[in-house]
């Protein structure tokens, strides 16, 4: 029971490894398939990509020529706009400079004003014929306040406690034209001069300095009010070009940020085409490397089909081979190569009247070893020197009845082939002694401990009694540990030892 389930469970492993490899063996054929497909696929998308990129490159290059030209004209039109600008700016200053040229003037007249008191006034209304000077000052301010310019007027103005804050507070731009014409046959008079007028009236001074500065002022204004209509006129002009100029702005920078768009569709397309690239690159390297992989390993695939074959065809026939082995093992040791065979041949009978299922080429080699075992057994590393097992059935059978027994072998080995071969075969970890040693015993007993192998050679025809405890495994178990007894000694036993 021992062997077949021992010899289950190792061709279950080895076929489960088989089919493990032919199975990773397909999946790379598939992806073979794959890859190839893939292959396929890139090689018109890196082509329409490459078209893609001319056209962006194209249109780009339009594209680039059309902002060129207009950042030429936006260019030329700002610079000119700037130059129309400056223009425009210093006319508009100079007639504003002109224009506040007088209000000094008119600031030092209106000053001389606010420093009239109602005294000031009061010596005039005294008057009943009042001097001339003082007459053409008052009739001068009448005509200003839009009023009959005569002395009686006058002192109705001179009469109103508010007088003085409406000269103060006089509209002086929105005269009519008529009022300046009326005024000038007063101000061309040489005696109207606030030094003259002085002399006679210190309130008529002030007011005399207060109408020329209105009339300097009404001068200016009419030679700079041309000029300021001008420069509104330019200004509007220039607010409409300004509108056209920022729509032209405009439009290039949506322009800039089309090719801008553009630029990055381009980076774009380049990174994705060189990914397509390298994808294709890789998929060409590995597929090289699988298809070499798969042209090596298809006569290994093939070699694996048969050993599954064969795996599946001894384990259609395991019950009866182990059965056969078992009893080659336990019986055949003392037998020669025919009797071996006879044994074997009605083993082979007894299943098959028995319906046990067994192999149908059925040999003991063959069920219980591998090729590669027996090779190594007979052959060394390098192939040209013996291990000591010569390469025949019988010494096989051999070999796997000392490898597989489990009972201790007992070999007669005239030659010392067998001696040879269990050396080699077990390597540095076997202790040779000779039954003819005095202390062989403590040899066995210190290899029992540690799980060793040991060879005893030269053994008599009558064997120690202190062997007898181990041919016979007399095997005890105690806290956990097993033991073995050897004449007084207990001896504690590793199972490795052989």
């Amino acid at each position: 029971m021992f062997l077949l389930n021992f010899y289950l469970f190792i061709y279950l492993f080895i076929r489960t490894s088989f089919n493990a490899g032919l199975t990773k063996l397909l999946e790379a054929t598939s992806q073979v398939t794959e890859m190839q497909e893939e292959l396929l696929a890139l090689g018109p998308q890196i082509e329409e990509k490459s078209k893609e990129i001319e056209e962006l490159v194209e249109k780009l290059h339009k594209d680039s020529l059309v902002v060129e030209q207009i950042q030429t004209l936006v260019k030329q039109d700002e610079e000119i706009m700037a130059e129309e600008t400056k223009v425009v700016e210093e006319y508009a200053q100079q007639a504003t400079d002109e224009l506040n040229a007088v209000l000094p003037f008119l600031e030092k007249a209106l000053t001389a004003l606010d420093s009239l008191d109602k005294a000031h006034i009061a010596e005039l209304r005294v008057y009943t014929h009042p001097p001339p000077l003082v007459l053409t000052v008052m009739n001068a301010v009448c005509i200003l306040l839009q009023k009959k310019p005569n002395w009686a007027t006058a002192k109705l103005l001179l009469a109103d406690p508010g007088f003085l804050k409406k000269l103060v507070t006089f509209d002086k731009d929105n005269l009519p034209e008529k009022v300046f014409l009326q005024l000038k046959r007063y101000v061309r008079s040489p005696d109207f001069s606030p030094s003259k007028v002085g002399l006679v009236s210190v309130a008529c001074c002030s007011m005399c300095q207060w109408i020329l500065a209105l009339d300097h002022y009404h001068n200016v204004k009419q030679f700079v009010e041309p000029k300021q209509m001008q420069v509104a006129e330019a200004e509007e002009v220039l607010r409409l070009a300004h509108q056209k100029l920022v729509e032209k702005q405009r439009s290039l920078a949506l322009l800039g940020k089309h090719q801008q768009n553009l630029e990055a569709s381009y980076e774009e397309s380049i990174a994705e085409k060189e990914k397509l690239a390298t994808r294709k690159q890789l998929a060409t390297q590995r597929l090289q490397r699988a298809s070499v992989l798969s042209t090596a390993l298809e006569d290994e695939m093939e070699r694996w089909k048969v050993s599954v074959n064969k795996l599946d065809e001894k384990l259609q026939g395991i019950m009866g081979d182990a059965l056969v082995s078992a009893v080659c093992i336990v019986y055949s040791g003392v037998l020669t190569a025919g009797y071996r065979q006879q044994l074997v041949n009605e083993c082979l009978r007894l299943c098959v009247e028995n319906n046990i299922p067994v192999s149908p080429k059925y040999t003991l080699v063959s069920a219980m070893t591998e090729r590669n075992e027996v090779r190594r057994w007979e052959m060394d590393k390098w192939g040209s020197h013996s291990e000591g097992l010569p390469p025949d059935q019988y010494s096989t059978e051999n070999a796997i009845l000392v490898r597989s027994g489990k009972r201790w072998p007992l070999l007669i080995d005239p030659q010392r082939q067998a001696c040879k071969w269990i050396c080699q075969m077990e390597g540095d970890k076997l202790r040779q002694t000779h039954a003819t040693d005095f202390n062989y015993v403590r040899t066995l007993e210190n290899a029992m401990r540690i799980g060793e192998s040991v060879l005893i050679q030269d053994l008599a025809e009558t064997l120690d009694s202190n062997l007898k405890p181990i041919l016979r495994k007399e095997i005890y178990r105690r806290g956990g540990q097993d033991f073995i007894r050897i004449g007084e000694s207990e001896i504690g036993y590793n199972h490795n030892f052989r």
